[in-house]
């Protein structure tokens, strides 16, 4: 049985990971892919990211000595978690289950794309889903950004305060906050689609335009950069009844990042922080981790 089972290697998985080799825990960290969603970055048209340091760089880093340590992780899916006497069982699809006395879930958020004409033939070509992670580099620039909820109504507020121009396209059938709605309508760099569909997007080597469809109406637009932002999913299928999850699926965590389970553990995206920043994802995991090593001293099994 292992000290502890760390699920998930984005950047809270792989913090969690280093940290749980620095207190010479026996761990086994199980992902489908080292680095999480911090692998896809996106390329702007016409930016200057040179003089820019990227936390992607900073979770480099963290993912090479991660694999320096092969006999500490696993390329595999988990499909469930169970308590049973003594720790926890996790179920490893095609795989024997591995055992452990505490476990840290940093399994993420997954992206929701629209599946609409030239989405993924720009993703990472001036198409991206993360606004905020790029507004240093948005400075007087045409943004277009479309979601489902608030969360992409807060990030062109904070956008319209560098961007030059923000269109914000509100998807039809989203939930939005209508107070919020009409703060974003009275900023002068704001320009709201209402009931939206997204037709598709062009461009060369990078996307340049986007098509829309907004009461009733249809229209192309150019931008520098073209973000798109619904609800993302978190990725919690496999942990059942295990811990509290709440109305939207992600885990409940108190300020420790302790579950609603003893032993049970949660950092990064997947506890609905609201961030969805490297840097916070890196922090949160070195926390889960040196609660999971405390919660291990007190039971006497570290």
């Amino acid at each position: 049985m292992y000290d502890l089972i760390i699920v998930g290697a984005g950047p809270a998985g792989l913090a969690a990971s280093l940290y749980a080799a620095r207190k010479r825990l026996d761990f086994l960290t199980i992902c489908e892919t080292v680095g999480g969603k911090s692998n896809y970055r996106v390329h702007l048209a016409d930016s200057d990211e040179t003089q820019v340091i990227q936390a992607g760089e900073l979770v480099a880093v963290y993912r090479s000595r991660l694999e320096s340590l092969r006999h500490s992780y696993r390329t595999a899916s988990v499909t469930s978690i169970a308590a049973i006497d003594g720790g926890f069982r996790v179920s490893i699809k095609d795989d024997e289950p591995a055992l452990a006395r505490a476990v840290i879930i940093a399994s993420g958020t997954r992206n929701r794309r629209l599946k609409v004409d030239g989405e993924s033939q720009f993703l990472s070509r001036g198409l991206g889903y993360s606004s905020i992670s790029y507004s240093h580099l948005l400075s007087g620039k045409r943004v277009f950004l479309t979601g489902d909820s608030d969360r992409a109504v807060n990030s062109a507020i904070e956008l319209s305060l560098h961007a030059m121009e923000v269109s914000l396209a509100l998807l039809a059938g989203g939930t939005f906050t209508p107070a919020l709605i009409d703060r974003a309508s009275a900023l002068e760099r704001i320009t709201l689609l209402r009931d939206a569909t997204i037709v598709g997007f062009e461009g060369d080597g990078f996307a340049r335009r986007v098509t829309v469809e907004s009461e009733g109406s249809k229209q192309t637009l150019e931008a520098d950069g073209f973000f798109l932002e619904p609800e993302p999913s978190p990725n919690t299928d496999f942990v059942g009844d295990l811990v509290d999850l709440d109305a939207r699926g992600y885990i409940t965590v108190n300020g420790m990042n302790e579950a609603s389970r003893p032993g049970v553990f949660a950092a990064g995206d997947v506890t609905g922080n609201g961030f969805e920043q490297v840097l916070v994802s890196l922090g949160e995991g070195t926390k889960a981790l040196l609660s999971a090593y405390r919660y291990l001293l007190d039971s006497g099994t570290a």
